[in-house]
């Protein structure tokens, strides 16, 4: 369990699931359609699926205890301050779930949030959250140079990729081995092959710290 860990990130700021909840519920809505064909009968119609919505219970702790996978000696409040911002602002974000074959890394937004206190436990605020899958909806181009060929261009983005010739990686606030080796290698599911080419020094940062041995800080320089 030591190496399961749930990040949520939006933008610059990110939060770590101090308490790994009791059950993940994912939810892939299909679209399909039935329809009645003359001579068939009735027949189904294939659509693409739905968003995935993936929903859990939990809750933040107001002091460490031995279930606490990822302490950030922070309050409560804060941690629910920055989920209702994200859903006010409308921003999108990214789920990241590593350490389990479930490997969810996808961008989302907060579609349901409820909090409460209970008696006996003051400080720690218990929670629901519902996250929807989120798609970039924006606007493509197409171009059309000869009749028999189309060449589809997304829109354009600011700032240039990471030379194909680096060989490292600084770490930045927010990024995680899943990421990183999804942004490099193509594939996020190589994070332990990215971990252990860096073993010493996230080893290192980590010891003494109780956190996940997945755990990287931002300025860590990793070797690709």
């Amino acid at each position: 369990m030591a190496d399961y860990q749930m990040t949520l990130s939006f933008g610059s700021s990110v939060i770590h699931i101090p308490v790994l909840p009791e059950k993940l519920t994912v939810k892939s809505p299909g679209k399909n359609e039935t329809a009645t064909v003359l001579e068939l009968g009735e027949v189904s119609l294939l659509r693409r699926r739905g968003l995935r919505q993936v929903s859990w219970e939990s809750h933040f702790p107001a002091h460490d205890a031995p279930y606490v996978s990822a302490w950030e000696s922070r309050s409560p409040v804060d941690y629910v301050r920055d989920i209702e911002d994200w859903r006010d602002t409308r921003e999108s974000g990214r789920l990241s779930i590593t350490g389990t074959d479930l490997n969810i890394n996808m961008a989302v937004a907060v579609e349901d949030f409820s909090y409460e206190e209970r008696g006996g436990e003051v400080g720690d605020i218990y929670y629901s959250l519902t996250l929807k899958e989120w798609k970039d909806y924006s606007a493509v181009t197409v171009s059309l140079p000869s009749p028999s060929r189309a060449v589809k261009s997304a829109p354009k983005r600011s700032g240039k990729p990471a030379a194909a010739s680096s060989k490292t990686h600084t770490v930045v606030k927010g990024d995680c081995l899943w990421a990183i080796a999804q942004k490099h290698y193509g594939d996020g599911s190589r994070y332990p092959e990215l971990y252990q080419k860096n073993k010493a020094t996230i080893d290192a940062k980590n010891k003494g710290t109780g956190n996940p041995k997945y755990t990287i800080y931002p300025g860590q320089k990793l070797i690709l």
